[in-house]
């Protein structure tokens, strides 16, 4: 668990974050495609019980 800002994230939501961050200051991705959506798989499974069935299924068919 990291802390930031008081705020407890695991590392990949950590992770997540710094990209997010990074993409909005650079308007670039500062990192591979196919490392940015293994990045949102662990991120998902993480947080299942969080994430409404129908958005996550609306991210699967996009990723098609």
């Amino acid at each position: 668990m990291i802390n930031y800002q008081g705020e407890d994230f695991t590392e990949t939501e950590f992770y997540g974050r710094e990209i997010l961050e990074a993409i909005q200051l650079t308007n670039k991705f500062p990192i591979s495609k196919k490392k940015l959506t293994s990045s949102l798989e662990k991120m998902i499974h993480e947080q299942l019980d969080l994430i409404d069935k129908e958005e996550l299924e609306d991210y699967i068919n996009a990723k098609k």
